[in-house]
C-alpha cells in the first residue's frame, strides 16, 4: 500500500499553483519544497521563508511535516519549532485532531496553516511575541479547552467533554449543562459540535492529559480543603 498516494497526488496541484515550489522524493519520503510568499492586505510581498513538507503516513488525517528552511527561525520551543525533531509546532493536538477529522487538503494546508505560522512569525519579529500563542505542552490543551468551552474552570471543561464521552444528545432549547442559565443553543452547542469531532479515543486521551496536570490537581486539593 503507498501510504503517500494521496500526497503525491495533491502535491501535483501544489506545484502548479505555486510556481515557487517543487516537488522531490527523498529517503522514499514525498515533499514539497521551496519558497512561500507572505503578501500584505493589498497584495504586495510582506516576506518570504523558505520551507519543506513532508507527508506522513497518516495523511490526510494529520498534518505533514512543516519544516523551516532557511535558518531564519531559532530552533527553539519558544520560537514553536520542536529541538529534536526541527519541523514546526503548527497547533494543539486537539485542534489538530478536529481540523484533520475528515481530512485535509495540500494546498489548504499551505493557505490556512503553513501560511498562518509565518505570518505569526512576522508578528512576533515585529513586536517581540506571539499573538494568541498557546503553552507548551498539555498546558497549551488546556488553553484550547477554556476557549472553546468558553471558561476557565477547570472542572467544568472535565465536566464538558465527560459529556462528549457520554455521547448525550442535548436538546437545544434545554438548560445548559455548564449551569450558567442560558438555553443550550445559545450557550454550549457550538463547543459541543466542535469536540464531538474528535474520537471517544482523543476525548479519552485529552481527559486524561487534562487530569494529569498540575493545574488539575491544584484545583482539585483547593477544592478537596475546601
Amino acid at each position: 500500500m503507498n501510504y503517500y498516494s494521496v500526497f503525491e497526488q495533491e502535491a501535483k496541484e501544489v506545484i502548479n499553483k505555486y510556481k515557487e515550489l517543487s516537488f522531490k522524493i527523498e529517503d522514499g519520503i514525498p515533499c514539497v519544497f521551496g519558497t512561500v510568499i507572505l503578501d500584505d492586505e493589498y497584495g504586495n510581498i510582506e516576506d518570504t521563508y523558505q520551507i519543506e513538507i513532508k507527508a506522513v503516513i497518516d495523511y490526510p488525517f494529520s498534518f505533514p511535516l512543516l519544516f523551516e528552511t532557511g535558518g531564519r527561525i531559532p530552533r527553539n520551543i519558544d520560537w514553536h519549532i520542536f529541538e529534536k525533531t526541527g519541523n514546526c509546532c503548527i497547533a494543539s493536538p486537539p485542534e489538530e485532531f478536529i481540523i484533520c477529522n475528515s481530512g485535509i487538503n495540500l494546498i489548504s494546508f499551505i493557505e490556512n496553516q503553513v501560511k498562518n505560522y509565518f505570518y505569526s512569525q512576522i508578528f512576533r519579529n515585529q513586536n517581540g511575541y506571539f499573538l494568541k500563542e498557546r503553552s507548551h505542552g498539555s498546558k497549551g490543551w488546556i488553553e484550547f479547552f477554556e476557549e472553546t468551552f468558553m471558561t476557565n474552570n477547570i472542572f467544568n471543561i472535565e465536566f464538558g467533554l465527560n459529556q462528549i464521552l457520554e455521547g448525550k444528545k442535548i436538546d437545544r432549547v434545554s438548560d445548559c449543562f455548564c449551569g450558567s442559565g442560558k438555553k443550550y443553543r445559545k450557550c454550549h452547542k457550538k463547543s459541543y459540535d466542535v469536540l464531538s469531532k474528535l474520537t471517544l479515543d482523543n476525548v479519552h486521551l485529552f481527559m486524561n492529559a487534562l487530569r494529569d496536570t498540575n493545574e488539575y490537581k491544584m484545583a482539585k486539593q483547593k477544592q478537596f480543603l475546601g
